[in-house]
């Protein structure tokens, strides 16, 4: 049997999105054993849950359809800018960042084992609606990647964000939210976080 050779050209730089699309088995291990997308449902919430132990956020509204998901909460994602981003932008774009800023890292460790811009990065569409701060942003996000954004102010003083993916079927095949079993998931998160109100229906 002839022994492969390598050498330098045989070595390929992936972008890590470019990795998460080449195996995506190795990051949402759980949807692929557990042959829905449900893990994915309760790994959006971190961002809200983060607002909530600063007492900014009280009410999630989670909606499921297939393969397309959307939370809605009661307080906003940051849009001041760093590092050449608003942080919402950079929650939804850069590895990690959505563990490493957070402003409670026990949530990152507890509820955050993915991060949203993974979640995002195998997404082959995502809209992001926030006010913050009266200001008000909109993003469009295709496979991880940023095609859309504008920021404007607003008179608005209520914090609010929405988030909506539309999962790749490329990457999760027929794989779907399922229902009865995320209501039995949000059930047991409301034990833990027991004075945040959560509400799941179909869109």
């Amino acid at each position: 049997m002839e022994e492969k050779k390598y050498t330098e050209s045989s070595i390929k730089s992936l972008d890590w999105k470019e990795h998460i699309w080449l195996r995506p088995r190795m990051y949402f291990e759980k949807c692929f054993e557990e042959n829905n997308l449900n893990s994915i449902a309760l790994e959006i919430f971190c961002p809200a849950i983060d607002e909530y132990f600063d007492n900014n956020c009280s009410e999630i509204y989670l909606g499921i359809k297939e393969n397309s998901i959307q939370i809605e909460y009661n307080s906003g994602m940051e849009l001041r800018e760093t590092y050449g981003n608003t942080v919402a932008e950079n929650f939804m774009t850069k590895l990690m960042a959505c563990k490493n800023e957070k402003k409670h890292l026990e949530v990152g460790k507890k509820y955050c084992l993915l991060g949203i811009a993974t979640i995002n990065a195998s997404a082959e569409r995502c809209e992001l609606n926030t006010i913050w701060n009266k200001q008000k942003g909109y993003f469009i996000f295709e496979n991880g990647s940023t095609v859309f954004r504008k920021i404007s102010s607003t008179d608005s003083s209520d914090d609010f964000t929405k988030i909506s993916f539309e999962m790749s079927k490329e990457i999760f095949g027929d794989l779907k939210f399922e229902f009865s079993d995320l209501q039995l998931r949000l059930a047991s998160l409301k034990e833990k976080l027991p004075n945040l109100k959560m509400e799941l229906y179909e869109l």
